[in-house]
């Protein structure tokens, strides 16, 4: 185990330079089978015109 910086993506009430144990478990997801049915029921695939990993590469591109 490594000992590093805790860079946390949104602000935190820690005092500086406080000392922490974090421990990372995986999780099951809930919902997400439920979101992919909503998104298959709004999707229309023949209106996509454009090649998904087309767009992709390009946006990568772009960032």
């Amino acid at each position: 185990m490594n000992n590093g910086v805790f860079k946390p993506l949104e602000k935190v009430d820690l005092p500086e330079k406080t000392k922490l144990r974090i421990r990372i478990e995986a999780v099951k997801p809930s919902g997400i089978l439920d979101i992919a049915k909503e998104f298959r029921k709004r999707i229309n695939l023949d209106e996509i015109q454009d090649d998904p990993l087309q767009v992709l590469l390009e946006m990568r591109d772009i960032l």
